[in-house]
């Protein structure tokens, strides 16, 4: 009795992770994702993107880097919160991300992207944006983002409209 009370207590404990291999092909990665339909349930894919950017150890996740083809980008930003660099995780999903607004524009040296494993490019991106997305419940939101966020943002949205960090090299006037 007692085995097998143990062996119930560790299948609870034990937690499949849904990790996807990251997409490498431009080819996929340039094809701008389909829509995500309101009524459509996306549990599976939100749960794949968080558990495949766990192990992979990113900020940012979209649907088309782990094969899918679909408007929905995981983004998990680490913030310190006090002296003792305890660290919390301010976490978003973007469905149908749509940046509405930009400002101050801005070189980054050597942004990365686990779908090109290696390779940094200096691209140009914004400090400040306005975007109009749905959450995970599917409700219309529109927030503003800075800095690191901002960034994250701008690169999750650019893999749902096709767009990769070479579409975004900086580029001297």
């Amino acid at each position: 009795m007692f085995n097998l009370f143990k062996k119930k207590e560790e299948s609870k404990s034990e937690v499949k992770k849904n990790i996807k291999p990251i997409v490498t092909n431009i080819a996929e990665l340039c094809k701008p994702c389909a829509y995500v339909d309101p009524n459509e349930n996306i549990r599976e894919i939100i749960q794949s993107l968080k558990d495949t950017l766990e192990a992979k150890k990113g900020l940012g996740l979209t649907a088309n880097q782990i094969g899918i083809n679909k408007r929905i980008s995981y983004i998990k930003i680490p913030k310190r919160i006090n002296k003792n660099k305890e660290i919390q995780y301010n976490e978003l999903i973007l469905i149908n991300a749509k940046i509405i607004e930009k400002d101050r524009p801005i070189r980054i040296n050597n942004e990365s992207c686990l779908s090109f494993p290696g390779i940094n490019v200096t691209t140009k991106r914004y400090v400040f944006i306005t975007v109009e997305y749905l959450n995970e419940k599917m409700e219309l939101q529109t927030a503003m983002f800075q800095d690191l966020e901002s960034l994250v943002i701008q690169h999750e949205v650019a893999h749902q409209k096709g767009k990769t960090i070479f579409d975004f090299k900086w580029r001297k006037k």
